[in-house]
């Protein structure tokens, strides 16, 4: 998959702190791997420009082959951003800050007439959370991604959804943080972090004591480490899909869940552009687990005639597949694989 060259000529591009615009990357939607049916919803990080917002969304909708709700996060300068950050760091979650549901209870019992307005007086110390409150529990789409400060914001946001709608609220989010300061987050949802090795950005998470975030050494063609850039982290998706079922570290792999792996390059349905950018990755990066790992996604595809039907209408990953089972020493499991994808 070639990094994105993104042209933001005619797309609308915000102004406003909470400005919100649906974007599809003209590529994307004329490639025939587009899925205008799934929606997904943005929101950028610090010091980001219109211009930047509408770049990253487009950019957003080029990797995941769908629409892309932006929610933009005005910048106010790099300073005001920085102590907006740091607000937005302690809106529930300080030393001495209320919680989400202490918040709106108070906010009930002196001077809010609701729950909703409760959570939206607590909420619009900085407008653009109030925006993607109403947004989220308007439209109920559940996979959001959020860059930088966005994830600061987005938890405030969750926290206040579970405050108001109760914990059941937060079932069936799927939240993909890229570059996150956000320590604290509602119970209930699906989580799927990426972060620099050296993005200054992520040290102000804390220590990953749970080993989840899906971590990549340095950018993409890049020799510098510091680096915290949206579009930077796109350009690296492959990595950072692999790396989230990888252990190991210096190039060496120490373990893979090859099963895991192919689980969820079948969960990408027929986003087969994506699926073959992670592959050719695999292949160049992880030779040893490349051909294990397309037996084990070929065995997804006998179990889904859709996924099959989109992976043989895609003549380059079927003949990348093929080649990865088809190197060296050949087993029984993978000529079996390698014939179900020569099948018509």
């Amino acid at each position: 998959m070639a990094d994105p060259k993104i042209d933001i000529t005619g797309v609308p591009i915000p102004r406003k702190d909470g400005e919100i615009h649906q974007y599809a990357y003209n590529e994307a939607v004329e490639s025939g791997y587009f899925d205008a049916k799934r929606h997904v919803t943005f929101i950028n990080g610090m010091n980001n420009t219109g211009e930047d917002h509408a770049e990253s969304a487009l950019a957003l909708s080029w990797v995941q082959m769908c629409p892309v709700t932006g929610v933009f996060n005005a910048s106010g300068g790099a300073w005001k951003d920085f102590g907006q950050c740091i607000a937005d760091k302690n809106q529930f979650d300080g030393p001495v800050s209320f919680s989400a549901k202490s918040a709106v209870a108070l906010g009930s019992m002196f001077g809010s007439r609701t729950t909703v307005e409760a959570a939206e007086n607590a909420l619009s110390r900085n407008p653009v959370q109030v925006k993607l409150f109403e947004h989220l529990r308007r439209h109920r789409r559940r996979e959001v991604f959020a860059h930088s400060q966005g994830n600061l914001i987005l938890s405030n946001v969750l926290q206040a959804i579970a405050a108001v709608d109760g914990p059941g609220a937060i079932r069936g989010y799927k939240v993909y943080t890229f570059g996150s300061p956000a320590v604290n987050w509602p119970t209930g949802l699906t989580k799927y972090e990426s972060g620099f090795t050296w993005d200054p950005v992520t040290f102000l998470a804390g220590f990953d004591a749970t080993w989840s975030i899906s971590k990549v050494g340095m950018p993409k063609e890049s020799w510098n480490p510091i680096t915290h850039g949206f579009l930077e982290y796109l350009k690296c998706d492959p990595a950072f899909t692999v790396n989230r079922f990888r252990w190991g570290s210096l190039g060496v792999t120490f373990n893979m869940d090859e099963e895991g792996l192919a689980k969820c390059l079948a969960a990408m349905g027929g986003n087969t552009r994506r699926v073959f950018a992670v592959f050719e990755y695999l292949n160049k990066k992880h030779r040893s687990d490349a051909d294990d790992v397309a037996v084990l996604y070929v065995g997804h595809m006998r179990k889904s005639p859709g996924l099959a039907a989109a992976v043989r209408a895609d003549t380059p990953l079927t003949s990348l597949l093929i080649r990865v089972m088809d190197e060296g020493w050949t087993s029984d499991d993978e000529k079996k694989a390698i014939a179900f994808l020569r099948a018509k």
